[in-house]
């Protein structure tokens, strides 16, 4: 009965597992760089309101499952309290492994997009693909599953 009420109680709330967003600022990308040093990484920059930029999340997901030592850091593009929601339920359903979720914190956009990389002018998705040495292979647009099952192979 007790387990009844429980099961209740959460269908019919508000609960959800809240996702942490940190502050993305002109410094972030150096110190993610630096903090995975020599490990495979992926940073995706994506908005909620970009329907490719929700396909390469759930892609990346399905991938991930089966390399787990690539790790993997999101950034959300928009700010704000209910841009953060929203943002909360893409990622949810997007399956991804427990990752860093990020959202941008700088109020010159402009600014902070050259200083993450000074080739790209905002276009999403927008996705980076570091291997063990850190070479970087940068991605605009839809990540298409010949070039993920190509750089996982690496």
């Amino acid at each position: 009965m007790k387990l009844k009420i429980l099961l209740t109680f959460l269908f019919f709330s508000n609960f959800s597992f809240a996702y942490e967003f940190m502050p993305f600022d002109i410094n972030t990308r150096k110190a993610i760089e630096t903090k995975y040093l020599n490990q495979p990484l992926i940073i995706s920059f994506w908005s909620i309101d970009c329907p490719y930029c929700i396909e390469d999340l759930k892609k990346l997901g399905k991938v991930l499952t089966k390399n787990t030592s690539v790790k993997l850091i999101t950034v959300c593009v928009v700010d704000g309290k209910e841009s953060a929601k929203k943002a909360e339920r893409i990622l949810s359903q997007a399956n991804l492994p427990q990752h860093e979720q990020y959202q941008y914190a700088e109020v010159d956009e402009d600014k902070l997009r050259y200083s993450i990389d000074p080739n790209w002018y905002g276009e999403l998705p927008r996705t980076y693909f570091y291997d063990a040495k850190h070479q970087i292979t940068p991605l605009s647009g839809k990540i298409s599953k010949v070039f993920l099952d190509k750089w996982f192979k690496k």
